[in-house]
This record gives structure tokens, C-alpha cells and sequence, in this order.
């Protein structure tokens, strides 16, 4: 990757941004045409188990030294149950109630919901005294306010443009997923929305008390993915019917293999080689990039209107986004400059420390 340059981690980035913002809209059209929720994320995890499975195999040097005792596997088992099982199938199954729009939207919640656990668990320290425990704080209120705006004043009766215009053509599948009505199963796909951005705030937070423990995290990062894929699959047995898990050369086909290979295989790693050039913060904020891609392409591309309470809501969230990643950005350069302070670090040593170092326990294992 060094031939890209400086330019290499603005390309990567929006590569991702553009990868997501396309699977948003992919994945939702197939939603509407029958599509299974729970089939989309078993054959998912199908696919980017078999991408990096084999590559942990013949580029880990390091896969021996794995450990493999019982508890070991319970963390194993845990990562894959709340990044995967919980985290995605909760998190399409909003997609496929609600729209591109609102699941991209409600993606920018992540950081403050992830800060929020954190305090909880007492994993994170605020203080209200300083401007940047307020910005943070202030960020969190606008991201949540923001997600309930648009959950509960969206126009539910009316403008319900993809469902209305693809309703003549649902499969039994889809016509039970929205028999509540317009406003409930809106509000039911939010929740779900919510519960699996929460699932995956957890993941991380869980990610980084044990990742610490293993010496490769691409072995570990397809060990999960394996796990996952075993688990959704029970999921999908039991929540599924067969026949709703069958593939055809359409759209779904489409849809799950674009999602695993450009997303779950090379949106993983650009992600990866950006949070190791950059560190983590620069790439959250690229997050709102997607956001109003979907939020400008849905409408003209499914004719899904767009409402004055969305447009308010994404302001809301994006504009508490960067307020909170403001203040987590000036704790970050407090923290470094307090430790070369005290360890005599110079301003090269402190940069390299900054970049390379503080990210490595926050590096994602899956998408």
C-alpha cells in the first residue's frame, strides 16, 4: 500500500463509505423482494469465513501458538454471539423494516453508544467540569435525540414510497415482515436498528478486554467469523424456513456476494490498514460520508421520500458525531502528551506513538 502515497488512507476511506453506502441500497431492495434477513447473514459470514480463513492458514505464522483452552473458546464464542449472531441479524432485520436512510443514519450512533457501556462499565471516565467531557456529552444527547427523531416523528402513514410501489410484488416473506402497519413495524425495525448497534458497541468494548490475549488477530478475526457462521445458521434454522433460505441467480445472489467480498472481505481490510495509518478517529469520521450518499441516492434511486424530521435527525446525529469525536480526539492528545511528559517521549516518538501504537486494541475483526 506504500505506492498510494499520503493519499492512501482519503481513498481507502471513501472506498469503504462508497462499498457501504451501496450495500445499503443493494440489501434493501433485496429485502423487498424477499429476501431473508436471517438467510443474507448466514450466507454473509459463509463468504467471509471462506475469504479469511484460508488466508489466516498461509499468512499466519503465528496460528500455532493460538491458545486453545476452554475459556479461550467461551471468548471465542462470545465475540462471535454479540458481533455476528446478535449484532447483524438485529441490525438487517431494521434494515428491512425501516429504510437505507435510517439503518446508515442510525450507524453514526455507534461511537456514543459504545461510550456510554463504557461509562456504565466504568470502563470510561467523563468529567462535566472540562470542554471535553461536555463535548462528549453534548454529542451522546444529540446522537440519541437525533436517532429518537427520527424514529418516532417519521412520517409513518404517509410516503411510505418503496413499500407502496414494491407491495404488488412482496413475497409471504416480506408481506408478514410489514403486516404490523406503517408505524409499527417502523418503530419495531428502529428497536432492532438499535439493539444491534448496541450488540456491536458491546463487541467492541468486549474485543478489547481480550484481544490482548492472542497473538494474531487474523486468526482470531476467522476464528470468529467461523463461529459466527455456525451460529447464524442454527439462528436461521430455527427462525426460518427452508425455503426462504434457498439462492437464485437474482438480486439476492447479488446482494450477498457483494456484501462479503466488498465489504466483509475488502472493507475489513481498509479499514484495517487505515485505523493502523490514521488511528480509529479519523476513520469514524468518515462514518456521515455513507450517510449522505443513501440519505441523496435512496430517494431517486427506490423513490423513498425523504422527510423533515430524517433531514433534522441526520443533522442531529451527524452534527453530535464529530462534537463527541471532538472531544474524544482532545482526551486522545491530553493522553499523549501527559505520557511523553513523564517518559521523556519526544515529538517523533509521540507521533509514531499516536499512529501506530494506541490503535492496535481498537483494529476491527469484522464488518
Amino acid at each position: 500500500m506504500a505506492f498510494m502515497g499520503k493519499r492512501g488512507p482519503l481513498l481507502g476511506m471513501i472506498y469503504v463509505q462508497v462499498a457501504y453506502a451501496a450495500m445499503f441500497l443493494i440489501t434493501r431492495l433485496a429485502f423487498t423482494r424477499g429476501m431473508s434477513h436471517y438467510g443474507f447473514v448466514l450466507y454473509r459470514q459463509i463468504i467471509a469465513a471462506v475469504a479469511i480463513c484460508p488466508l489466516a492458514c498461509f499468512l499466519d505464522r503465528e496460528i500455532g501458538r493460538l491458545p486453545v483452552r476452554w475459556k479461550n473458546a467461551g471468548q471465542i464464542f462470545l465475540l462471535a454471539l454479540m458481533g455476528i449472531s446478535i449484532s447483524q441479524n438485529f441490525y438487517y432485520a431494521g434494515l428491512a423494516y425501516t429504510s437505507s436512510t435510517f439503518v446508515s443514519t442510525m450507524t453514526n450512533l455507534q461511537p456514543a453508544i459504545t461510550f456510554l457501556l463504557a461509562y456504565l462499565l466504568r470502563l470510561e471516565e467523563v468529567s462535566i467540569k472540562n470542554r471535553t467531557g461536555q463535548a462528549k456529552i453534548l454529542g451522546t444527547f444529540l446522537c440519541v435525540g437525533g436517532a429518537m427523531v427520527m424514529t418516532l416523528f417519521k412520517d409513518h402513514n404517509g410516503g411510505q414510497g418503496l413499500q407502496a410501489q414494491m407491495d404488488p410484488i412482496f413475497s409471504p416473506h416480506v408481506r408478514r415482515l410489514h403486516g404490523l402497519g406503517g408505524g409499527t413495524s417502523f418503530v419495531l425495525g428502529a428497536l432492532f436498528t438499535i439493539v444491534g448497534t448496541t450488540a456491536w458497541s458491546a463487541f467492541l468494548l468486549y474485543q478489547a478486554c481480550v484481544v490482548a490475549q492472542y497473538p494474531s488477530q487474523l486468526t482470531l478475526s476467522g476464528l470468529v467469523n467461523l463461529v459466527g457462521g455456525l451460529q447464524c445458521a442454527v439462528i436461521s434454522l430455527i427462525f426460518e424456513k427452508p425455503a426462504a433460505l434457498k439462492l437464485g441467480w437474482d438480486l439476492q445472489l447479488l446482494a450477498i456476494a457483494y456484501s462479503g467480498i466488498f465489504c466483509a472481505g475488502f472493507g475489513v481490510f481498509a479499514m484495517m490498514w487505515c485505523v493502523k495509518e490514521t488511528g480509529p478517529v479519523y476513520v469514524t469520521a468518515f462514518s456521515p460520508v455513507s450517510t449522505v450518499m443513501v440519505a441523496i441516492l435512496e430517494p431517486l434511486l427506490l423513490h423513498v421520500q425523504l422527510t423533515w424530521s430524517s433531514l433534522i435527525a441526520m443533522v442531529m446525529v451527524i452534527g453530535g458525531l464529530f462534537l463527541f469525536l471532538w472531544g474524544k480526539a482532545q482526551d486522545s492528545s491530553k493522553t499523549g502528551e501527559s505520557f511523553a511528559a513523564t517518559h521523556g517521549v519526544g515529538e517523533w516518538d509521540r507521533n509514531e506513538t499516536s499512529v501506530y501504537e494506541e490503535p492496535s486494541n481498537q483494529e476491527p475483526l469484522l464488518a
